[in-house]
């Protein structure tokens, strides 16, 4: 790709003279805040925004107004439109990324092939469980698996990977998370219970929905408002500490001032809860103005991700979710992929680094490298290109 200075870059297929991924790595996501009531005067009278073909999705149209306007918001067309909503909104939506041929060959060779182990968090499979088909650090048995669906599912490149035109990996790789984590179908029993509430850490979830998810069977809920990452920093640092090691006076302040921040971020969750209580009687069907309310910033409290087959769902791993309760009187299956930034053997080195030398060291030394790693590697119009950066 030509570039202003006469040069081209190895890691970018962006149009045009800026690569949108340099952009991106360098300016870093820009989330919605929120703002008072009383919003600025330019957001008044709202923008006119024509209405989108594509469905939110079964029942969606009886969400509530905010949350319709969300999803209007974060859904696109296509996944060359998905990096600048997932820049802005920590959220983006592609509907149709599987057709139902697909999905159905897909959930078919999971349920024949994929290593059954318990969903997060959970020590039964009464309410949910997972079929795992690929990651990092596997087993014989998971690599057995993932050859297998590999070779009876035609979409699993563009599904999972990236060895397909219409791949939504490269949104990650953008971000600088180029790391397949774990990939599994996650399925909710009928009459499954919801999930407690909680993050999947720093990174990218990816859900691709196989079957109708509606209000009833179980939508992920998401609370549309990243996690502060000192915050999930701070967490995994005394997750990874040895029993007993916590007495230490600095961990013990560690702990408590993670606690403030999780007060803090619940107050701010509430305060957007109050405001839509409020607004929504005023407001009643009008998905415009809702719009304009959370663009301006004052984002739904609680978003229920409903979806039709084949419906590809990006979200920040740091924001809270929960998969919701199944009501209905079938299975629930989705197409759960964790992206991030190490791999299994990376991971480990940084528990390591942390336990031998203070996790204030391993912050300092990963802004160090994420500022080496930020600049793409460049090369001369005509040269060889070099390796990508790792991060």
């Amino acid at each position: 790709m030509a570039m202003a200075t006469n040069r081209t870059t190895n890691l970018c297929h962006c149009p045009g003279k800026t690569p949108r991924c340099r952009l991106l790595r360098q300016q870093g996501p820009k989330r919605a805040v929120l703002l008072p009531l009383s919003l600025k005067s330019s957001s008044y009278p709202p923008r006119m925004v024509p209405a989108r073909a594509a469905s939110l999705g079964p029942d969606g149209d009886t969400l509530p107004v905010d949350q319709k306007a969300f999803m209007d918001i974060v859904t696109v067309e296509t996944v060359a439109e998905a990096f600048d909503v997932f820049a802005k909104w920590g959220v983006v939506r592609v509907p149709n990324l599987l057709s139902q041929e697909e999905v159905d060959s897909l959930l078919s060779a999971a349920k024949d092939h994929g290593v059954r182990r318990d969903a997060f968090a959970q020590d039964h499979q009464s309410d949910r469980y997972t079929l795992w088909i690929a990651g990092d650090g596997m087993s014989d048995a998971q690599l057995a698996a993932t050859k297998a669906v590999k070779e009876k599912v035609a979409c699993i490149e563009r599904a999972i990977f990236h060895g397909d035109d219409s791949s939504w990996r490269p949104v990650c790789d953008a971000f600088g998370y180029p790391n397949l984590m774990l990939a599994e179908v996650v399925t909710s029993a009928p009459g499954g219970a919801a999930q407690d509430w909680h993050f999947d850490g720093e990174g990218i979830t990816a859900q691709v929905s196989l079957v109708p998810i509606g209000a009833t069977n179980g939508p992920t809920e998401i609370q549309p408002r990243p996690t502060p990452r000192a915050y999930m920093q701070w967490m995994k640092h005394l997750a990874n500490q040895p029993p007993g090691e916590l007495k230490d006076e600095m961990m013990e302040t560690l702990a408590e001032l993670t606690s403030e921040i999780k007060i803090m971020y619940d107050r701010l969750s509430k305060a957007h809860e109050f405001a839509w209580n409020t607004l929504r009687p005023i407001l009643g069907g009008n998905v415009q103005v809702a719009r304009s309310i959370v663009e301006a910033g004052l984002t739904p409290p609680v978003v229920h991700m409903v979806a039709d087959v084949g419906c590809l769902t990006l979200y920040d791993a740091s924001m809270i979710h929960r998969g919701g309760q199944n009501r209905s009187d079938e299975e629930r299956p989705i197409l759960a992929v964790h992206i991030n930034k190490e791999n299994k053997q990376e991971r480990e080195r940084t528990r390591i680094r942390e336990r031998s030398g203070g996790m204030g060291q391993v912050i300092s030394q990963n802004k160090a490298r994420a500022t080496r790693q930020r600049q793409p590697t460049v090369v001369a119009a005509g040269g060889a290109p070099g390796a990508p950066p790792q991060v």
